[in-house]
């Protein structure tokens, strides 16, 4: 109808422009807060160059800075592809060997995640190891400085998910079920669908162009994972709104505030959590506690909780709709279904892998 399609595009332009916006801030803040030199006292540089990478954890640089050579120092930029001298008693020229050594540590690791995410979801290779990043030099001061460009963008795009999913996957449906207002639904609902159709198009436009567009900034490998996700879950919240008045609104709701204002929202912070600080290589026990629960959360609301999702959506369909709007509606829901599959058998790895990794290095300590 005319109303859906204005409502429509009034929220589409809407989350636009609040997209753009939080992107803008998330940069503003890690420009500000994160981006500091590395300390000199805390800077290592590699003596073998190229610097080792085998996928799994970072292999740490082997010479501190303030024990490293001149010869060495100015090895190392000359790798980097950096001209000029460069003495350890030039406190200045010694700073750009620190930032530039935090530099590459970063490209390593975004090498590392790029090309396990690409053998994960495209080549679906067995047994691969996870990609740790190496311990941050100087916590969230300089771990901008320490970040390789494209994961800075998948960083930021998290926390831009992260606020989208707060707003119609959490505080909406919390509102409505609080106060049982159709606004809230409604908000909901059309800003769930016009966020989809956002993300899709550019990603459909990043295939276009042959350039990653898309607001997840995520592998070319993950997007058909990403396409599927979007479209089912517009689908689903497009029936919501065609379905009318006899919609169970709180169903929706709950529906809404599990599998997005939690579940996928805990896997974005998961995400940023990997690159930051607060990774496995940093606080290792904080990681896992926040694997566990996180994957406590998707086995009951994308596996137990979603089996009864199934269950009560399609007898609705079919008793109240018939067969057209149960065919249509089902569909989505089974792409849905092997979506939550393969996010529970990645939360499973992930969660194992962190354990183990602990584990070994018990062992490696003598613990």
């Amino acid at each position: 109808t005319s109303e859906f399609f204005i409502k429509l595009t009034l929220l589409l332009a809407v989350w636009v422009f609040i997209l753009s916006t939080v992107d803008k801030i998330s940069r503003f803040i890690a420009a500000i807060f994160w981006n500091h030199s590395i300390p000199l006292h805390a800077a290592r540089i590699p003596s073998k160059l190229p610097h080792p990478n085998p996928p799994g954890g970072a292999i740490p640089f082997d010479l501190i800075l303030s024990n490293a050579s001149d010869e060495q120092i100015q090895a190392f930029m000359a790798f980097r592809g950096k001209s000029g001298r460069y003495r350890k008693e030039d406190e200045g020229a010694l700073q750009q060997v620190a930032d530039s050594a935090a530099e590459y540590k970063g490209l390593l690791y975004q090498e590392r995640v790029m090309n396990w995410i690409d053998d994960h979801f495209r080549l679906h290779l067995p047994n691969l190891k996870y990609p740790y990043v190496g311990r941050h030099w100087n916590g969230w001061k300089s771990v901008w400085v320490e970040t390789g460009p494209h994961i800075r963008k998948m960083f930021l795009a998290s926390m831009t998910v992260i606020f989208e999913h707060c707003i119609n996957g959490l505080f909406l449906p919390a509102l409505y079920l609080l106060t049982h207002n159709v606004t809230y639904y409604n908000l909901a609902l059309y800003g769930e669908i016009a966020y989809m159709i956002y993300a899709s198009t550019l990603i459909a436009l990043s295939y276009a162009l042959g350039k990653d567009v898309s607001i997840e900034q995520q592998h070319r490998s993950v997007w058909p994972i990403l396409l599927m996700h979007h479209i089912a879950s517009m689908v689903l919240c497009i029936a919501c709104i065609m379905i009318g008045e006899s919609v169970p609104r709180d169903l929706v709701c709950e529906v809404l505030l599990v599998l997005v204002g939690l579940t996928s929202s805990l896997h974005y912070v998961g995400v940023i959590m990997d690159f930051s600080p607060m990774a496995q290589s940093n606080a290792p026990y904080t990681r896992l506690y926040n694997h566990v629960f996180c994957l406590a959360s998707q086995i009951v609301f994308r596996c137990i909780y979603w089996v009864k999702i199934l269950y009560t959506t399609i007898s609705y369909c079919l008793e109240t709709h018939g067969m057209g709007t149960t065919i249509a509606v089902t569909s989505a829901l089974l792409l849905f279904s092997l979506f939550n599959i393969d996010f529970i058998k990645y939360h499973v790895k992930a969660t194992q892998g962190c354990w183990l990794k602990i584990q070994k290095e018990k062992i490696a300590k003598g613990c």
